[in-house]
């Protein structure tokens, strides 16, 4: 089912989405294809699934090339360009500090080669994936997107970097810093995971729930298809926006909420808090988080029998 080519991509048009075989952008292509949109998916499988495309229709207006970022100064001018959502990224905090080139590579100078070549190619709007990690451990609750900016790690200077990079095209340049995305087909093996799917995992698998600490530190978790309806709206919008639920759930609560087997292991190095201020992008897009975290674990202890 996979389409390759040599770097050829003479036939794209409308939305790119790079990225587009990941937890977010294989949600988000899903929705587009049900909008009609003609659509086409870069993406070079490191962490991607075609699994995740098993939704799909395939219609002649989604394609799905295979292609690195370290190729995407090599992408062949195309027409019909309308719209580029950038999602692609390694995104491993502790891997970015074993490898900080690698993150800088990819997530910057990669970035301004495929951003040279959209505006290039006539492509008016860009929506670009950036993170809360930008925030640091601040201090500021709930953080607004004028908080002051600390990133901590090299994945979060680059992506910082990358919003900057942003600013020097003449482009609608639509960034949204995602707090802790959650839901369907989100990664449960390898890295850095977010406390939802291992939990998820333990739970299906009667294995006792293991919390880090006290349990008492507190995340912001905003569900992955009001994250696709947040870059959605964004599309053709300049300026930097917040996409989180505004509320901070304790991670002990989240065990509970799946099961009162809980076994607690040793603290890690982590920030306290995270709670998003999320009034800016309720006016200016029209948009909120329509999916609470307790609710959806709900639903899937229903549907788990």
């Amino acid at each position: 089912m996979r389409k390759q080519v040599h770097y050829v991509l003479t036939d794209m048009g409308g939305i790119v989405v790079t990225g587009g075989a990941g937890f977010i952008g294989s949600h988000l292509v899903e929705r587009l294809e049900e909008l009609n949109k003609q659509v086409s998916i870069i993406d070079n499988f490191s962490t991607g699934k075609m699994l995740n495309f098993s939704n799909l229709h395939y219609k002649p207006f989604v394609t799905i090339y295979e292609l690195g970022s370290n190729k995407w100064g090599e992408l062949h001018d195309i027409i019909g360009l309308d719209t580029l959502i950038h999602l692609a990224a390694p995104v491993s905090v502790e891997e970015s500090f074993s490898n900080p080139d690698k993150y800088h590579r990819q997530i910057v100078e990669g970035s301004a080669q495929l951003f040279d070549w959209a505006i290039r190619n006539g492509c008016k709007n860009i929506v670009v994936a950036s993170t809360a990690a930008v925030y640091g451990e601040t201090k500021t609750f709930p953080t607004t997107e004028d908080s002051k900016l600390s990133p901590g790690s090299p994945y979060a200077s680059c992506k910082l970097e990358l919003e900057e990079l942003c600013m020097k095209y003449k482009a609608n340049f639509s960034v949204l810093r995602f707090f802790n995305v959650f839901g369907e087909r989100q990664a449960n093996e390898g890295g850095y995971l977010s406390a939802i799917p291992i939990f998820y995992k333990q739970y299906g698998n009667r294995d006792n729930l293991t919390v880090t600490g006290d349990g008492q530190q507190t995340r912001d978790f905003v569900y992955v298809k009001d994250v696709v309806d947040a870059i959605i709206a964004s599309i053709g919008y300049n300026g930097v926006w917040n996409v989180g639920s505004g509320e901070e759930v304790k991670i002990i609560d989240i065990a509970k909420a799946f099961s009162d087997n809980i076994e607690f292991i040793p603290a890690r190095k982590e920030a306290r808090r995270s709670l998003s201020d999320i009034s800016k992008i309720k006016e200016d897009l029209g948009w909120s988080p329509q999916v609470s975290l307790i609710n959806w674990i709900k639903s899937i202890k229903n549907e788990m029998g």
